[in-house]
């Protein structure tokens, strides 16, 4: 696939080539660009430039222009991912953590109703807060 990409960006620089070389007069004529905004003071002419110069020119800006909002959307992505990678180590770290719990729950009695009571005492704590709370002074 490399060699086909290389083949076709060869080919379309023969045939840029090709178009320059047949209009030569074309691209080495000197022109000078005007800028009037029909006052008086503010019109402004450039230097006389070959036209192939002014299509450098346009071409490099637009690649300019390209490597700028590239830049910025590789940054916008790569914080984007630094906190989905962030999110997803610590849902792993959760998971492994509930894995762990759930192995241990499954093989040990003593164990599974230590948790359970744990569980219960949480749950009575938790609603005697939400009472303290709800109740009005």
């Amino acid at each position: 696939m490399k060699k086909i990409k290389y083949f076709l960006w060869l080919i379309v620089l023969i045939a840029l080539g090709i178009l320059i070389y047949q209009n030569l007069d074309y691209f080495m004529a000197a022109t000078a660009l005007k800028f009037d905004l029909k006052i008086s003071s503010w019109n402004w002419t450039i230097p006389q430039l070959q036209n192939i110069a002014f299509f450098a020119i346009c071409f490099f800006l637009g690649f300019i222009l390209a490597g700028f909002k590239w830049m910025i959307l590789h940054f916008k992505f790569k914080n984007a991912f630094k906190t989905k990678d962030a999110t997803i180590a610590s849902f792993k770290e959760q998971l492994s953590t509930l894995k762990a719990e759930l192995e241990v729950s499954k093989h040990n009695p003593y164990m599974k109703k230590d948790l359970e009571e744990k569980a219960q005492e949480t749950d009575k704590k938790s609603d005697k807060e939400s009472d303290k709370i709800d109740t009005p002074d």
